[in-house]
């Protein structure tokens, strides 16, 4: 160890390595801020998607086929009218007004409309997000064993709609060829 340290100090008597090794350290310093770093520059996303939403709905539904027919794999079939609608939060409206010479007087209004913007780390700037709006159910249907028994039928169309809070016009259930095979 003793060796070691005076080594250290012969090289630290030298001002010419000292000054290589200082200039060497800053030019490291200086290239690691030229190479690309590898994290992931994407945003995380503020509430999930779509895609999500539909296989949360999805596996809901199935169980409540599940705990009603007994039936382990119901086919369940779920469609989304549209994707996820958020609300921004608005800054203010401004109005202008114009009146038009010799016409009648009407006035014509324009409305520009500014959203508040959060900027991230990385300098980009989004508007601020109240609310998303889920998309609304499209029509669910089911194919399950015991689909074809009125009773049964009436359960799980009542207990899908009671869930997702749609109309009965939108759950389709049946029992089908598929549910006999099995």
């Amino acid at each position: 160890m003793s060796k070691l340290l005076k080594k250290i100090r012969e090289i630290a008597g030298k001002p010419k390595i000292l000054l290589v090794i200082g200039i060497s350290g800053i030019v490291l310093i200086y290239l690691s801020t030229l190479i690309p770093s590898f994290k992931k520059t994407e945003q995380p996303k503020s509430g999930i998607s779509a895609e999500d939403y539909r296989n949360t709905v999805y596996e809901n539904v199935k169980s409540i086929v599940t705990g009603i027919t007994g039936d382990r794999s119901p086919t369940v079939i779920v469609t989304l009218e549209s994707g996820i609608r958020y609300d921004y939060a608005d800054l203010k409206e401004s109005d202008t007004s114009a009146s038009t010479g010799k016409e009648s007087e009407e006035n014509r209004k324009a409305t520009k409309q500014s959203y508040i913007t959060v900027r991230g780390s990385d300098g980009s700037e989004t508007p601020l997000i109240i609310t998303e709006i889920m998309p609304q159910i499209r029509g669910v249907a089911i194919v399950c064993l015991g689909g074809d028994d009125p009773d049964i039928a009436e359960k799980i169309e009542n207990a899908v709609t009671a869930a997702l809070d749609i109309t009965s016009q939108r759950v389709y259930v049946s029992g089908g060829i598929y549910s006999e095979k099995r």
